[in-house]
């Protein structure tokens, strides 16, 4: 680690700066959410509210340096033990890019998690499945403080893009300062071949888990520039060793209109009630907004709904 950030930090100071741009991004949603887990059931509001502050310059050479904080509000967060409601700030990211190359330090994104297609089943306003990957865990770019004990925390991640190809490595310390076996050590392929898109993705002591890894193999179609269909084999090796297979679709249909469905099945050693978790959405495109729904059913027969409004800009 301290190799990488010296030869960083004399990237930095050996570059001539040039332009600088801040700029602000974000989303946001609104809608409602139904849940029923068999016992119980729920009918609420939900929404989020994004914004993202992104900062860079690029030097004389040709090497973008940036960052990025994200400021953010689910319903429902709360700051700290005080119980108040309020948009809170994350723990920053910055990063250095060139000719393909992109290193990041901080509260980075990973490998796993930067798979392209790896959520390509997701439906409805919320973006969410239950099944995929929904019962497998992993890190990713926090868009919120770190938790508790993780003031230290501290991640790298590499990326390289040469034609159809990216590859990409994550690590990430949980405490930088205190010696573990329990960092995230993250590996993932994309490869671009005409209408096909492959994917791989390895992380180790995922989520800060001693001894718990997760796989994924994805594959997806491009029938035409309006309809693709994916395949996704994800699994673990751990405690349960849950492994899933998941079939999924989605379509653009006349006048704005989009339909999506996914099938999952799951070989697992706990005791769920069905073997399967499926589900339905549709969305329009309002032009600048899009209107989206889902109902979806767990592999514990539980029912989620949702039907609500994002928009991005």
């Amino acid at each position: 680690m301290k190799k990488v950030l010296l030869a960083s930090t004399a990237l930095i100071g050996f570059a001539g700066m040039a332009a600088a741009d801040v700029t602000l991004s974000g989303s946001g949603r609104f809608g409602i959410i139904y849940e029923d887990d068999g016992t119980t059931s729920d009918t609420y509001l939900s929404y989020r509210m994004r914004v993202n502050i992104d900062a860079s310059t690029e030097t004389d050479s040709g090497v973008k340096f940036g960052g990025r904080i994200r400021l953010q509000y689910d319903a429902g967060d709360t700051v700290d033990s005080s119980g108040e409601g309020a948009a809170e700030l994350n723990a920053a990211m910055l990063y250095a890019e060139t000719a393909g190359f992109r290193f990041e330090i901080g509260n980075v994104n990973t490998a796993f998690d930067s798979l392209a297609t790896l959520y390509n089943a997701e439906l409805g306003f919320i973006s969410s499945t239950t099944g995929s990957y929904s019962v497998f865990g992993y890190d990713s770019y926090n868009s919120g403080p770190y938790a508790a004990g993780q003031a230290d925390r501290i991640g790298l991640f590499a990326s390289y893009s040469t034609g159809n190809l990216v590859a990409r490595l994550s690590y990430i310390d949980y405490d930088q300062f205190v010696s573990t076996d329990e960092e995230e050590v993250g590996i993932s392929l994309d490869y671009t071949a005409g209408a096909y898109k492959l994917g791989f993705g390895y992380v180790t002591n995922a989520a800060g888990a001693a001894d718990y890894d997760v796989y994924a193999l994805l594959g997806e179609y491009a029938m035409n520039d309006m309809t693709n269909i994916g395949l996704q084999f994800i699994g673990e090796d751990g405690a349960e060793n849950d492994r899933t297979l998941t079939i999924y679709g989605n379509t653009k249909l006349a006048n704005g209109m989009g339909v999506g469905a996914f099938l999952t099945g799951i070989d697992t050693d706990v005791p769920f009630e069905n073997d399967f978790a499926y589900g339905i959405g549709a969305n329009y495109d309002l032009g600048g907004a899009t209107i989206a729904g889902t109902i979806q059913r767990g592999y514990d027969d539980s029912t989620y709904a949702d039907l609500g409004i994002n928009f991005s800009f």
